[in-house]
């Protein structure tokens, strides 16, 4: 028969340790790196990036080795411990305290986030958290505007509610902690004590979207005239370098080349830019004003005139900040405005992390260049164990959303999924099946078996589909060991950012680089060829979408590819507790997943996943369905044979000499017999000789043994019939 094409390329294979080995080794990379800066061995700008196969423990054992190494860092200061969430920074200072009880350690909760106990459910940390996040980004400190602080005769003011605030008693903790806390803390202060140094900085799972800043300001916005506290001497020349500014960006010029042309020097343009921040008027409130002024300021306040200013002030910063005088991460692009379209001036970067101590970043999905941008210098290490599962992927469909939900024939198709879900949680027994799809999908799929969803209600999303327990693609994914016990999992299609989204994330990772990121222009993402790796260590050829320019591609796989492979890691397949099964319903090449096999969406709906033959079983079982209607159904296994008795599907002889290619009469016959099978149809396989001798034909009959001789020679009367020698003495003449 003809197999799909596979070919081996061993350097294009990834190199596997077992679990033993990779353990040992991370074990080793950590204890290493930890105890450098615990001995203050490593410099305080040392960085390890650490990506690591899901399942080895690297957060585990990062944790062992920071308990053992918890007295030394200490005595040097602060270990922060970032993961995505305060959910998980709760359990990783929990899985901690069972380490080393007697280590200070400790979590960090935002302003909203419940108070910790069962007494305290439902209360926030601090009880005016809706007011610090409508102020927040306005004034230099919220605990400074709305908690306490030194009035102008300096008498030090704190607000009621500060005695006593649990927030606040987070910035009065003393001495050095293992500190657990969000990544949300990276781009702003943590409530810790600020005069202890930071010994080590862990970030958990990945973290670059956290740290990546894209903002805009319109062309009316950015050309307004100052206010007038503006310094007067400075009001012309800040006119003429946002004119200039306009222009170069519209003409695509560098723009301090272009700036510097008119007579500006950076330095002029350095002082229109710190005028610019000293002329903005703040939100101005306290803790020893009254609630209603503070509320009649608040609703007051010109926010929009403030951010534009920052704008403003950040965009003339951004001309002058590069010593080579090369001004990166401002475009000028077209942004909608209601029905129509105007001109945005965008602003991109990505905050490189704080270097003031050894930092320890780990991630199963680090990307090398991702890393190299918001960690300049860091080491990179891989260590990858393969997952044991039995990992069947479709490969004929995307099962994109707009695919699913199709108006017209969105429904039929989601029966279709359901109908595979519903198979594989029967196989799975008690073991338990998640299945992970988009929340747009995920709403559809509630629907189609039971009454629709409220709005946007995620709670609801997660009630049991089909007794499998949904989730969605996305952050909340990450670092989640809540369905290391499940006996399988299917993946609904994949998460597909918008071109215009990925490419907007790309222009803040790479801000810096000197060459410009390349958009795709229009349409979709062009399609290149690249492999899957097999169980057996074969790669097969397929295709995917990939952007022109290798850096979007590096944020496309970032969210499209390590989507689902993360969604995949819930299992902990590495060293699985029993047999695991792995569907993935998506075409998308999964990077160094070794696939089982590969099958079509019809055959795993139908059951029949491990036919060898699909591409066969599909024609010719349509050719035998065609001549269902007919008194004898029947066809002979010849070229000749299957155009004259099955016209309607083999139009020529030439069609069908192609679709014998490759497959042997042996093949047919048991290509036929599976058919059968699988529409529990009756098949007799029979030997046709013609009158004048030659060579037997073989042929077969939709009909049982003792009917089967009687109605080939009703269907083919110049041929006699005998009953079938077996199927490897047949052989197949020209007739």
């Amino acid at each position: 028969m003809k197999h799909e094409t596979s070919f081996t390329t061993p350097s294009e294979v990834s190199t596997w340790r077992s679990p033993s080995e990779a353990r040992d080794q991370l074990n080793q990379v950590i204890e290493a790196f930890v105890g450098g800066a615990a001995t203050g061995m490593s410099a305080p700008e040392a960085a390890l990036a650490l990506k690591v196969s899901a399942g080895l423990g690297k957060t585990s054992t990062t944790l062992r080795v920071i308990a053992r190494h918890g007295k030394a860092l200490l005595d040097r200061g602060h270990v922060l411990v970032y993961v995505p969430t305060l959910e998980l920074a709760e359990r990783a200072h929990h899985d901690f305290t069972k380490i080393s009880p007697h280590l200070p350690s400790r979590v960090i909760r935002g302003r909203s986030a419940s108070r910790p106990g069962p007494d305290h459910i439902g209360k926030p940390m601090c009880e005016k958290f809706e007011l610090a996040r409508k102020i927040s980004g306005f004034v230099p400190s919220v605990t400074q505007a709305l908690c306490r602080g030194t009035d102008p005769e300096g008498n030090f003011i704190q607000a009621d509610c500060a005695s006593g605030c649990p927030y606040l008693a987070q910035k009065d903790t003393c001495g050095p902690h293992v500190v657990f806390l969000s990544h949300a803390y990276l781009s702003v202060d943590p409530p810790i004590d600020r005069d202890i140094a930071v010994a080590l900085r862990v970030i958990d799972e990945k973290v670059w979207p956290e740290l990546t800043r894209t903002t805009t300001v319109s062309i009316e916005d950015f050309m307004c005239a100052p206010p007038a506290s503006f310094p007067g001497h400075l009001r012309d020349t800040a006119a003429q370098v946002k004119a200039m500014v306009v222009d170069g960006l519209q003409r695509q010029l560098p723009l301090l080349d272009h700036v510097r042309r008119s007579g500006i020097r950076p330095e002029m343009i350095e002082e229109v830019a710190m005028a610019e921040a000293k002329s903005r008027n703040g939100l101005d409130i306290a803790p020893w004003h009254s609630a209603p002024a503070v509320a009649f300021r608040v609703d007051t306040f010109d926010g929009r005139s403030f951010i534009a200013s920052r704008q403003r002030e950040r965009v003339l910063s951004r001309l002058t900040e590069n010593k080579d005088g090369s001004c990166r991460g401002l475009r000028l692009i077209g942004a909608q405005s209601g029905q129509s379209t105007r001109s945005v001036i965008e602003l991109s970067d990505v905050q490189t992390l704080e270097r003031d101590a050894p930092l320890l970043l780990l991630d199963a999905d680090a990307d090398p260049e991702i890393t190299a941008r918001i960690a300049p210098g860091s080491e990179f290490v891989s260590i990858q164990s393969a997952p044991v599962a039995d990992i069947v992927q479709i490969s004929d469909l995307t099962l994109s959303n707009a695919w699913l939900l199709d108006p017209q024939r969105g429904r039929e198709r989601r029966a279709a999924v359901l109908r595979i879900l519903s198979k594989e949680v029967d196989g799975a027994g008690s073991a338990g099946v998640l299945v992970v799809a988009t929340k747009s999908v995920l709403r559809a799929l509630h629907s189609d078996v039971g009454p629709s969803l409220p709005g946007e209600d995620d709670e609801a999303l997660r009630r049991p589909l089909l007794e499998a327990v949904p989730r969605w693609f996305g952050p909340r994914m990450q670092g989640v060991n809540d369905y290391e016990n499940f006996g399988g999992i299917v993946i609904i299609g994949r998460l597909q950012p918008g071109i215009v989204d990925i490419e907007r994330a790309a222009h803040a990772v790479f801000a810096n680089d000197d060459q410009l990121i390349e958009p795709h222009v229009s349409g979709t993402l062009p399609s290149v060829a690249t492999h899957a790796v097999m169980a057996d260590g074969s790669l097969r050829r397929c295709e995917v979408r990939s952007h022109p320019d290798r850096r979007v591609q590096s944020i496309l796989a970032q969210s499209r590819e390590c989507g689902t492979l993360q969604a995949i890691a819930r299992l902990r397949l590495v060293v699985p507790d029993r047999p695991k099964r792995v569907v993935i319903l998506s075409n998308l090449p999964l990077p160094n997943l070794p696939v089982s096999r590969f099958t079509s969406f019809e055959a795993l709906e139908r059951g029949l996943e491990d036919e060898p033959d699909w591409p066969g079983f599909e024609r010719m079982e349509r050719a035998l369905r065609a001549i269902r209607d007919r008194p004898v159904c029947a066809t002979r296994l010849s070229a000749t044979g299957l155009a004259e008795d099955l016209p309607r599907d083999f139009l020529t002889e030439g069609s069908a000499r192609r679709f014998r290619r490759g497959r042997s009469t042996e093949d047919l016959i048991s290509l036929c017999r599976r058919i059968a099978t699988a529409n529990r149809w009756p098949i007799s396989v029979v030997s046709l000789t013609r009158a004048g001798g030659g060579k037997p034909i073989p042929a077969i009959v939709l009909d049982g043994p003792h009917a089967a001789r009687e109605l080939a020679q009703e269907f083919w009367p110049d041929f006699s019939v005998e009953d079938a020698e077996p199927p490897e003495k047949i052989s197949v003449p020209r007739e």
